[in-house]
């Protein structure tokens, strides 16, 4: 019986029995910790309703009442309250007792569900946040199902004349000419593949029949795809103007022959509409810039007079440039390439911006060129991203509250019970093996809890606490705790530094982290381990430099990347970590390798804090 009590002692949730009126005859010591009571309160008649609070009580009599009855077992959401007057929520599970047949109490566990409140509101306000981005972007975004039903639209829709009523629940087919229908279900079929589309399609409103292009993506959980997602943007002014240039370009000798009265006025409309066009126009003739309008020179930053004459090649961005340069040679000697893309290219101040194009070969003064269309669309990208980062975070939050939520308490009870065997177990006659299997376990139960709190870290959205520091000092303390192999030196230099504001904990943690990564690097054929301090303008900067194994160019593109890992053991959520700690603190980390020589990671801090780091 003893160790039946030391077993329910052992619990993480509180495990009681009440009599038919209510009383505690028992509970564990989970209960007395939780709710703040003794045994000699139960031993005076201590009555369950005692520990819920009074807005709960009457829901409390009927379930206990239902439950002696012998009705279903099932858990009940109730606020607790303990013998403070504090209050928590939890989920009651219970049973009747059955005493020569017929019930004579009830028995139960209960469970404290505050943390699982928590990720629940967590996760209502990050859904709140991507319902604000979806309902106010300027273009079109609706979602459908596999069949092809809209599920879901924005409130863009609205300025063509529809209303919500009007398309959600209808086929997307329903507001498209017949004549587009294989290309859209072809779009439809390629995207339930997983695979994103795009295009221009004719779309039927209320307003009338106007061009809009298209950018479908997938819907769905890792493989499986349960809808699509398309952005619509309407471009019907954008391709009357290609129309109107099309048309001039092609009749451009033509009119150069019969009638230069009324070219050179023809003339004078198409650079008033050139000029005025509200998207960017380029005409790209021997490779060099030959026209430029006033919306395309803003766009990249430039004057005109710095652009024309120059290569196109000189503004685009390294890893296009090739690229683009062999799709306009096969453009201009007439072969069928694509019309419309997404390039990078460089402004002045060396940024790179994502513009889409729409190019075609026309006649410019009676040789080939390329005219091109040209739209900053920087800002419909960054929202893309904002929307996956959303749907990223909201995935891994769900999935910490999931594995933190089920892994929890059965770590606990393992490790509860795994305490308890290496007390006993000394006193037997046992083989050392045994033991060392008891130490595995431990470690296996330490491992499993760490990635349990990387994955809640990570999902979290817990703010810096701000107080003054001094880094070296935090350094010298992280230092003291790494664990180095013999062949493993550690170098430190320290600079002369400020006192700066930092949260001290999340900052030994990124420190930890980064000097632990820098000696496994180095667990295999030794080295030293260098951390550095200086302060820079505006900056303090701390070094962490290994000489390991380094890194790949692969490697380091994806290094932050959540649970991107080039180890066997690990999740990869240390770095992802480290960079959100950082970023947290208007700060940075940059990283330098190579192969066969090792890596340094240099995190920056400012010296002082920006007033929004500090309330945020």
């Amino acid at each position: 019986m003893s160790k039946c009590r030391e077993l329910l002692d052992s619990l993480p949730q509180t495990v009681f029995e009440f009599d038919e009126k209510g009383n505690f005859t028992f509970a564990n010591r989970r209960g007395f910790e939780s709710f703040g009571y003794c045994q000699e309160d139960i031993e005076k008649g201590l009555n369950v309703l005692q520990m819920i609070i009074p807005e709960d009580r009457e829901k409390a009599k009927k379930n206990i009442q239902r439950k002696l009855s012998g009705g279903k077992f099932c858990g009940t959401e109730y606020m607790a309250l303990r013998k403070d007057g504090s209050t928590f929520p939890v989920m009651i599970y219970s049973s009747p007792i059955i005493h020569k047949n017929r019930p004579a109490g009830l028995r139960g566990i209960v469970i404290d569900i505050t943390e699982r409140k928590k990720a629940e509101q967590a996760l209502r306000e990050s859904e709140e946040k991507y319902r604000n981005l979806f309902d106010s972007a300027r273009d079109v975004i609706f979602t459908g199902d596999l069949k092809g039903n809209i599920t879901q639209v924005n409130k863009a829709a609205e300025e063509y004349g529809f209303k919500k009523g009007e398309i959600v629940g209808k086929n997307h087919l329903e507001f498209v000419p017949k004549k587009h229908w294989p290309r859209i279900l072809k779009a439809v079929e390629k995207t339930v593949r997983g695979e994103p589309d795009e295009g221009e399609v004719e779309v039927i409103t209320p307003k009338g029949k106007i061009v809009m292009e298209f950018r479908g993506n997938p819907i769905g959980r890792g493989k499986k795809v349960a809808g699509f997602q398309v952005i619509l943007r309407d471009i019907t002014e954008r391709k009357k103007m290609e129309e109107e240039l099309k048309h001039y370009s092609e009749r451009l000798e033509e009119l150069v022959q019969k009638r230069t009265e009324e070219l050179l006025e023809s003339e004078k409309r198409y650079s008033v509409l050139v000029e005025e066009a509200s998207d960017g126009v380029v005409i790209i003739q021997d490779e060099k810039v030959v026209l430029i309008n006033k919306k395309a020179a803003e766009i990249v930053g430039y004057t005109r007079d710095e652009l024309i004459g120059h290569s196109f090649c000189e503004f685009l961005s390294e890893k296009t440039r090739s690229e683009l340069k062999k799709l306009y040679m096969e453009r201009i000697r007439g072969e069928k390439v694509p019309t419309i893309r997404e390039i990078e290219i460089l402004t002045k101040t060396g940024r790179s911006i994502t513009i889409e194009t729409s190019a075609r070969l026309i006649n410019y003064h009676g040789r080939p060129a390329s005219l091109a269309i040209m739209r900053d669309i920087s800002e419909r990208k960054q929202m893309e991203e904002e929307r996956l980062k959303l749907e990223k975070l909201a995935a891994i939050g769900e999935l910490a509250t999931m594995v933190g939520h089920d892994l929890r308490n059965p770590l606990q009870s393992i490790e509860n019970a795994t305490f308890y065997l290496n007390n006993e177990l000394p006193r037997l006659s046992i083989p050392q093996r045994m033991i060392e299997m008891l130490q595995i376990i431990r470690d296996s139960v330490n491992y499993a809890d760490k990635i349990i709190r990387d994955l809640q870290d990570f999902s979290g959205t817990k703010n810096p606490t701000l107080e003054k520091n001094d880094v070296n000092t935090i350094v010298k303390e992280v230092l003291s705790q790494v664990k180095t192999p013999k062949n493993v030196e550690l170098i430190k230099e320290l600079g002369c530094l400020p006192e700066i504001e930092v949260d001290k904990d999340m900052i030994k943690r990124v420190f930890l982290n980064l000097a632990t990564n820098g000696v496994q690097a180095m667990e295999e054929k030794g080295g030293f381990l260098k951390v550095s301090t200086k302060e820079t303008k505006n900056f303090i900067e701390v070094s962490f430099k290994d000489t390991g194994i380094g890194m790949p160019e692969k490697v380091m593109e994806k290094l932050f990347t959540p649970f991107f890992t080039t180890r066997a053991q690990g999740m990869g959520m240390g770095l992802a970590i480290c960079k959100k700690l950082i970023d947290s603190h208007g700060g940075s980390i940059e990283t330098e390798s190579e192969e066969g020589k090792g890596s340094t990671f240099t995190v920056k801090l400012p010296v002082q804090q920006e007033t929004e780091v500090k309330t945020q």
